[in-house]
Protein backbone atom coordinates (compact mmCIF):
# COMPACT_ATOMS: atom_id res chain seq x y z
CA UNK A 1 0.00 0.00 0.00
CA UNK A 2 1.43 3.36 -1.06
CA UNK A 3 0.92 6.43 1.08
CA UNK A 4 1.20 9.87 -0.46
CA UNK A 5 1.32 13.59 0.24
CA UNK A 6 -0.84 16.04 -1.65
CA UNK A 7 2.11 18.36 -2.14
CA UNK A 8 4.06 15.58 -3.88
CA UNK A 9 1.19 14.86 -6.26
CA UNK A 10 0.75 18.54 -7.08
CA UNK A 11 4.32 18.69 -8.37
CA UNK A 12 3.09 16.70 -11.36
CA UNK A 13 0.64 19.41 -12.44
CA UNK A 14 3.29 21.33 -14.37
CA UNK A 15 4.77 18.12 -15.79
CA UNK A 16 1.37 17.13 -17.15
CA UNK A 17 0.79 20.59 -18.61
CA UNK A 18 4.17 20.59 -20.37
CA UNK A 19 3.69 17.07 -21.78
CA UNK A 20 0.15 17.73 -23.00
CA UNK A 21 1.15 21.05 -24.56
CA UNK A 22 4.15 19.51 -26.34
CA UNK A 23 1.84 16.98 -28.00
CA UNK A 24 -0.96 19.43 -28.76
CA UNK A 25 -3.36 17.81 -26.28
CA UNK A 26 -6.00 20.00 -24.66
CA UNK A 27 -5.15 21.06 -21.09
CA UNK A 28 -7.51 24.00 -20.57
CA UNK A 29 -9.23 24.72 -17.27
CA UNK A 30 -12.16 22.60 -18.48
CA UNK A 31 -9.97 19.57 -19.20
CA UNK A 32 -10.99 16.64 -16.95
CA UNK A 33 -7.41 16.00 -15.81
CA UNK A 34 -6.86 19.69 -15.05
CA UNK A 35 -10.01 19.74 -12.92
CA UNK A 36 -8.69 16.88 -10.76
CA UNK A 37 -5.54 18.87 -10.04
CA UNK A 38 -7.65 21.95 -9.24
CA UNK A 39 -9.62 20.04 -6.60
CA UNK A 40 -6.44 18.53 -5.17
CA UNK A 41 -4.96 22.02 -4.92
CA UNK A 42 -8.02 23.07 -2.89
CA UNK A 43 -7.46 20.24 -0.44
CA UNK A 44 -3.80 21.09 0.02
CA UNK A 45 -4.31 24.85 0.33
CA UNK A 46 -6.92 24.38 3.06
CA UNK A 47 -5.03 21.85 5.18
CA UNK A 48 -3.92 24.61 7.56
CA UNK A 49 -7.50 25.41 8.56
CA UNK A 50 -8.89 24.07 11.79
CA UNK A 51 -10.65 20.71 11.54
CA UNK A 52 -14.18 22.14 11.66
CA UNK A 53 -13.57 24.61 8.83
CA UNK A 54 -11.68 22.06 6.76
CA UNK A 55 -14.42 19.44 7.15
CA UNK A 56 -17.02 22.00 6.08
CA UNK A 57 -15.16 22.64 2.81
CA UNK A 58 -14.64 18.94 2.08
CA UNK A 59 -18.24 17.96 2.79
CA UNK A 60 -19.52 20.42 0.17
CA UNK A 61 -17.94 18.32 -2.60
CA UNK A 62 -16.68 15.21 -0.83
CA UNK A 63 -17.05 12.86 -3.80
CA UNK A 64 -15.20 15.22 -6.14
CA UNK A 65 -12.38 15.60 -3.60
CA UNK A 66 -12.10 11.82 -3.38
CA UNK A 67 -12.05 11.41 -7.15
CA UNK A 68 -9.38 14.05 -7.65
CA UNK A 69 -6.99 12.01 -5.51
CA UNK A 70 -7.69 8.76 -7.32
CA UNK A 71 -7.22 10.12 -10.82
CA UNK A 72 -4.29 12.39 -10.01
CA UNK A 73 -2.52 9.32 -8.61
CA UNK A 74 -3.29 7.45 -11.83
CA UNK A 75 -1.97 10.22 -14.07
CA UNK A 76 1.18 10.59 -11.92
CA UNK A 77 2.00 6.91 -12.36
CA UNK A 78 1.32 7.15 -16.07
CA UNK A 79 3.62 10.17 -16.43
CA UNK A 80 6.40 8.31 -14.58
CA UNK A 81 6.13 5.39 -17.00
CA UNK A 82 6.51 7.42 -20.20
CA UNK A 83 9.95 7.48 -21.80
CA UNK A 84 11.47 8.27 -25.19
CA UNK A 85 10.57 4.81 -26.51
CA UNK A 86 6.85 5.61 -26.33
CA UNK A 87 5.46 6.23 -29.84
CA UNK A 88 4.51 9.93 -29.89
CA UNK A 89 1.47 9.49 -32.15
CA UNK A 90 0.02 6.73 -29.97
CA UNK A 91 0.82 8.74 -26.83
CA UNK A 92 -1.01 11.79 -28.19
CA UNK A 93 -4.01 9.65 -29.07
CA UNK A 94 -4.12 8.02 -25.64
CA UNK A 95 -3.68 11.27 -23.69
CA UNK A 96 -6.35 12.93 -25.81
CA UNK A 97 -8.70 10.07 -24.94
CA UNK A 98 -8.17 10.36 -21.17
CA UNK A 99 -9.14 14.06 -21.19
CA UNK A 100 -12.64 13.12 -22.35
CA UNK A 101 -15.50 11.70 -20.35
CA UNK A 102 -17.13 12.66 -17.08
CA UNK A 103 -15.51 13.91 -13.88
CA UNK A 104 -17.38 11.37 -11.71
CA UNK A 105 -17.61 7.66 -12.40
CA UNK A 106 -21.32 7.78 -11.56
CA UNK A 107 -21.81 10.16 -14.52
CA UNK A 108 -20.21 7.75 -16.98
CA UNK A 109 -22.45 6.03 -19.53
CA UNK A 110 -21.89 3.62 -22.42
CA UNK A 111 -21.19 6.52 -24.79
CA UNK A 112 -18.32 8.10 -22.83
CA UNK A 113 -16.25 5.23 -21.42
CA UNK A 114 -13.20 5.89 -23.60
CA UNK A 115 -11.47 8.14 -21.03
CA UNK A 116 -11.46 5.54 -18.27
CA UNK A 117 -10.97 2.62 -20.67
CA UNK A 118 -7.79 4.28 -21.93
CA UNK A 119 -6.72 5.25 -18.41
CA UNK A 120 -6.89 1.56 -17.48
CA UNK A 121 -4.67 0.62 -20.45
CA UNK A 122 -2.12 3.28 -19.50
CA UNK A 123 -2.30 2.42 -15.79
CA UNK A 124 -1.67 -1.25 -16.52
CA UNK A 125 1.24 -0.24 -18.77
CA UNK A 126 2.64 1.86 -15.89
CA UNK A 127 2.13 -1.01 -13.42
CA UNK A 128 4.10 -3.44 -15.60
CA UNK A 129 6.83 -0.85 -16.21
CA UNK A 130 7.28 -0.24 -12.51
CA UNK A 131 7.66 -3.99 -11.95
CA UNK A 132 10.61 -4.04 -14.35
CA UNK A 133 8.87 -5.51 -17.40
CA UNK A 134 8.95 -4.21 -20.99
CA UNK A 135 5.36 -3.39 -21.95
CA UNK A 136 4.28 -1.85 -25.25
CA UNK A 137 0.95 -0.12 -25.93
CA UNK A 138 -0.93 -0.08 -29.22
CA UNK A 139 -3.79 1.72 -30.95
CA UNK A 140 -5.15 -1.59 -32.31
CA UNK A 141 -5.56 -5.10 -30.89
CA UNK A 142 -3.96 -6.16 -28.66
CA UNK A 143 -4.10 -3.17 -26.32
CA UNK A 144 -0.79 -4.13 -24.70
CA UNK A 145 2.12 -6.48 -25.21
CA UNK A 146 4.30 -7.60 -22.34
CA UNK A 147 7.71 -9.17 -22.93
CA UNK A 148 9.31 -11.38 -20.28
CA UNK A 149 12.21 -13.84 -20.38
CA UNK A 150 9.63 -16.57 -20.99
CA UNK A 151 6.92 -15.23 -23.29
CA UNK A 152 5.20 -12.37 -25.04
CA UNK A 153 1.77 -11.67 -23.56
CA UNK A 154 -0.89 -10.23 -25.86
CA UNK A 155 -3.24 -8.35 -23.54
CA UNK A 156 -6.79 -7.18 -24.15
CA UNK A 157 -8.03 -4.71 -21.51
CA UNK A 158 -11.70 -4.57 -20.48
CA UNK A 159 -13.65 -2.55 -17.89
CA UNK A 160 -16.94 -4.33 -17.17
CA UNK A 161 -19.33 -1.92 -15.46
CA UNK A 162 -21.26 -4.63 -13.62
CA UNK A 163 -21.41 -8.37 -13.03
CA UNK A 164 -24.04 -8.52 -15.77
CA UNK A 165 -21.54 -7.23 -18.35
CA UNK A 166 -18.60 -9.30 -17.11
CA UNK A 167 -19.21 -12.35 -19.28
CA UNK A 168 -19.87 -10.20 -22.36
CA UNK A 169 -16.55 -8.36 -21.93
CA UNK A 170 -14.60 -11.58 -21.42
CA UNK A 171 -16.13 -13.19 -24.52
CA UNK A 172 -15.27 -10.11 -26.61
CA UNK A 173 -11.65 -10.06 -25.39
CA UNK A 174 -11.32 -13.83 -25.90
CA UNK A 175 -12.52 -13.51 -29.50
CA UNK A 176 -10.13 -10.63 -30.20
CA UNK A 177 -7.16 -12.53 -28.78
CA UNK A 178 -7.80 -15.74 -30.69
CA UNK A 179 -7.52 -13.90 -33.99
CA UNK A 180 -3.80 -13.44 -33.33
CA UNK A 181 -2.86 -16.57 -31.40
CA UNK A 182 0.72 -17.60 -32.25
CA UNK A 183 3.46 -19.79 -30.80
CA UNK A 184 5.03 -18.44 -27.58
CA UNK A 185 2.30 -15.80 -27.40
CA UNK A 186 0.18 -15.94 -24.25
CA UNK A 187 -3.38 -14.65 -24.87
CA UNK A 188 -4.24 -12.54 -21.83
CA UNK A 189 -7.42 -10.81 -20.70
CA UNK A 190 -6.96 -7.99 -18.18
CA UNK A 191 -10.11 -6.97 -16.31
CA UNK A 192 -10.43 -3.77 -14.30
CA UNK A 193 -12.76 -4.56 -11.39
CA UNK A 194 -13.09 -1.20 -9.59
CA UNK A 195 -16.59 -0.63 -10.93
CA UNK A 196 -17.81 -4.12 -10.00
CA UNK A 197 -16.19 -4.54 -6.60
CA UNK A 198 -16.15 -1.00 -5.21
CA UNK A 199 -19.06 0.69 -6.98
CA UNK A 200 -18.85 4.39 -7.79
CA UNK A 201 -16.64 5.44 -4.88
CA UNK A 202 -13.35 3.66 -5.69
CA UNK A 203 -12.58 3.95 -1.98
CA UNK A 204 -12.09 1.25 0.61
CA UNK A 205 -12.87 2.33 4.16
CA UNK A 206 -11.15 0.27 6.85
CA UNK A 207 -9.75 0.43 10.36
CA UNK A 208 -6.09 0.43 9.39
CA UNK A 209 -3.62 -0.48 6.66
CA UNK A 210 -3.37 -4.15 7.64
CA UNK A 211 -7.13 -4.75 7.54
CA UNK A 212 -7.37 -2.90 4.20
CA UNK A 213 -4.71 -5.09 2.56
CA UNK A 214 -6.19 -8.26 4.01
CA UNK A 215 -9.65 -7.36 2.74
CA UNK A 216 -8.44 -6.51 -0.79
CA UNK A 217 -6.46 -9.73 -1.05
CA UNK A 218 -9.48 -11.84 -0.08
CA UNK A 219 -11.81 -9.80 -2.26
CA UNK A 220 -9.85 -10.45 -5.45
CA UNK A 221 -9.09 -14.09 -4.67
CA UNK A 222 -12.74 -14.84 -3.93
CA UNK A 223 -13.84 -13.06 -7.10
CA UNK A 224 -11.41 -15.07 -9.22
CA UNK A 225 -12.57 -18.34 -7.65
CA UNK A 226 -16.27 -17.49 -7.99
CA UNK A 227 -15.87 -16.78 -11.70
CA UNK A 228 -13.58 -19.67 -12.54
CA UNK A 229 -16.42 -21.89 -13.76
CA UNK A 230 -17.73 -19.20 -16.10
CA UNK A 231 -14.24 -18.58 -17.48
CA UNK A 232 -13.61 -22.28 -18.01
CA UNK A 233 -16.82 -22.46 -20.05
CA UNK A 234 -15.75 -19.51 -22.24
CA UNK A 235 -12.18 -20.75 -22.75
CA UNK A 236 -13.10 -24.36 -23.40
CA UNK A 237 -9.83 -26.11 -24.24
CA UNK A 238 -8.15 -22.92 -25.49
CA UNK A 239 -5.21 -21.64 -23.39
CA UNK A 240 -5.78 -18.23 -21.80
CA UNK A 241 -4.52 -16.11 -18.90
CA UNK A 242 -6.97 -13.84 -17.08
CA UNK A 243 -5.72 -10.98 -14.91
CA UNK A 244 -8.02 -9.27 -12.40
CA UNK A 245 -6.90 -5.72 -11.66
CA UNK A 246 -8.06 -3.58 -8.74
CA UNK A 247 -6.78 -0.14 -7.79
CA UNK A 248 -8.39 1.96 -5.08
CA UNK A 249 -7.90 4.62 -2.44
CA UNK A 250 -7.83 3.49 1.18
CA UNK A 251 -9.29 5.57 3.98
CA UNK A 252 -8.59 4.70 7.60
CA UNK A 253 -10.78 5.37 10.62
CA UNK A 254 -8.24 7.80 12.11
CA UNK A 255 -8.05 9.95 8.94
CA UNK A 256 -10.49 12.47 7.46
CA UNK A 257 -9.47 11.77 3.87
CA UNK A 258 -7.93 8.73 2.17
CA UNK A 259 -4.17 9.15 1.83
CA UNK A 260 -3.13 5.70 0.69
CA UNK A 261 -3.51 3.70 -2.50
CA UNK A 262 -3.39 -0.02 -3.23
CA UNK A 263 -3.14 -1.90 -6.55
CA UNK A 264 -3.68 -5.64 -6.78
CA UNK A 265 -3.54 -8.17 -9.61
CA UNK A 266 -4.70 -11.79 -9.37
CA UNK A 267 -4.21 -14.29 -12.20
CA UNK A 268 -6.16 -17.33 -13.44
CA UNK A 269 -4.26 -19.68 -15.79
CA UNK A 270 -6.34 -21.89 -18.11
CA UNK A 271 -5.43 -24.88 -20.31
CA UNK A 272 -1.67 -24.48 -20.63
CA UNK A 273 0.69 -27.44 -20.49
CA UNK A 274 2.36 -27.93 -17.13
CA UNK A 275 5.76 -26.55 -18.16
CA UNK A 276 4.17 -23.46 -19.72
CA UNK A 277 1.93 -22.90 -16.69
CA UNK A 278 4.95 -22.99 -14.39
CA UNK A 279 6.68 -20.31 -16.47
CA UNK A 280 3.54 -18.16 -16.44
CA UNK A 281 3.32 -18.50 -12.66
CA UNK A 282 6.95 -17.43 -12.47
CA UNK A 283 6.13 -14.27 -14.43
CA UNK A 284 3.07 -13.60 -12.28
CA UNK A 285 5.12 -13.86 -9.10
CA UNK A 286 7.17 -10.88 -10.31
CA UNK A 287 3.96 -8.85 -10.35
CA UNK A 288 3.31 -9.69 -6.73
CA UNK A 289 0.09 -11.45 -7.74
CA UNK A 290 -1.82 -14.27 -6.16
CA UNK A 291 -2.48 -17.17 -8.53
CA UNK A 292 -5.30 -19.68 -8.39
Amino acid sequence: MNKYKYSDLLQYKEKVKILFSSLGVNYSSECRINKYFQYLQLIDSNRSLNKEEFDKIIKKDKVKFYYCQYYVLEICRIIDSIDNNFDKNILKEKLTDITKGSYLLSEENENNTIARDTTFELSLFAFFKKKGFEPSIYDTNPDLKLKTDNFIYNIECKRPVSNNSLEKNIKKAFKQLNKKNKKNIIPTIALSLEHILLGNELILHSRDEHSALEFLDKLLLNFSLNNKKMLSKICGNTPCLVLYYLSCLSGFSNKDLPMANATYIVGNVFNFQKDLSEKIYSDLSRLGTSEK
